[in-house]
């Protein structure tokens, strides 16, 4: 399975990354992986919708890690945006509904 890593656009704070959440972080796309997120977080069900990387809506930012042995949890929001600048590539830049 992918692994991802979720940044907020407008703070840059990491939102989420899948590799904190072991087994249950095992999800197909950036969505499933913002909706894990959410549960995590104990927010209310989300929509989502995929939008161009510079578009100015997006929420959020999510890159999957394609760094092969890179399958621990990053500790530190500054770990996973240091895995996101050395091991990352942009696989969806999404806007929310009903948030």
């Amino acid at each position: 399975m992918a692994r991802f890593i979720a940044i907020e656009r407008k703070t840059g704070r990491v939102y989420g990354d899948t590799a904190r959440f072991g087994s249950n972080g095992e999800v197909v796309s950036p969505a499933d992986a913002v909706c894990l997120f959410d549960r995590h977080a104990g927010r209310a069900m989300r929509g989502f919708g995929y939008v161009k990387a510079d578009s100015d809506a997006a929420q959020y930012d999510v890159f999957e890690i394609r760094r092969p042995g890179a399958r621990s949890a990053s500790a530190t929001d500054a770990e996973a945006q240091a895995l996101v600048e050395d091991h990352g590539s942009l696989a969806a830049s999404l806007v929310t509904y009903n948030s």
